[in-house]
C-alpha cells in the first residue's frame, strides 16, 4: 500500500494472485529454503531461496548489514532479469534510524513486447522494506 506494507493473502493454500507481480516479489525476498512451497517443485528455479530474512533475522545496524541486505534482495530477484519479466533491478539502502534499515527496489519494466505486458499495466514496481 501507500505505506510500504505488503500483505499476501492465501486462498486454499495458494498465493492469491494479483494483476501484477506483488505475490512473486514477496516471495522471492522472504521465501526462505524450508518455505513448505519449495517442497511441491524439484526445480531449483521455481523454489523460493532468498538470503535476506536470515539476514535481518537479529541482525546489527551496520553498514555490513546494509550492504550485505542490498546483495540478498539483488540475488533474491536476479531470475526477473533472467526470465525476461523485468529490465533492471535496483536496490538501495539507507539508514532510517540508529535501530534500522530501509532498503528499496525498483524493479523496471524490460523493452519491447513480451508476454509479461499485462503485468506491467501499473508501470515500475517500487518496494520498501524495512528492518529494525
Amino acid at each position: 500500500d501507500e505505506n510500504g506494507d505488503w500483505d499476501i493473502n492465501y486462498i486454499n493454500g495458494q498465493p492469491e494472485m494479483t494483476d501484477g507481480f506483488d505475490t512473486e516479489v514477496m516471495l522471492a525476498i522472504f521465501g526462505e529454503p524450508d518455505f513448505w512451497q519449495n517442497d511441491l517443485t524439484n526445480d531449483p528455479a521455481e523454489q523460493y531461496i532468498s538470503e535476506f530474512p536470515a539476514l535481518i533475522k537479529d541482525a546489527n545496524v551496520t553498514d555490513k548489514t546494509l550492504k550485505d541486505g542490498i546483495e540478498a534482495l539483488k540475488k533474491a530477484l536476479q531470475f526477473m532479469i533472467d526470465k525476461d519479466e523485468a529490465q533492471s533491478v535496483v536496490v538501495t539502502g539507507e539508514f532510517i534510524s540508529v535501530y534500522g534499515i530501509g532498503w528499496t527496489i525498483e524493479i523496471s519494466r524490460p523493452t519491447g513486447e513480451t508476454r509479461f505486458n499485462i503485468n506491467w499495466q501499473k508501470g515500475v514496481i517500487a518496494i520498501s522494506a524495512q528492518a529494525a
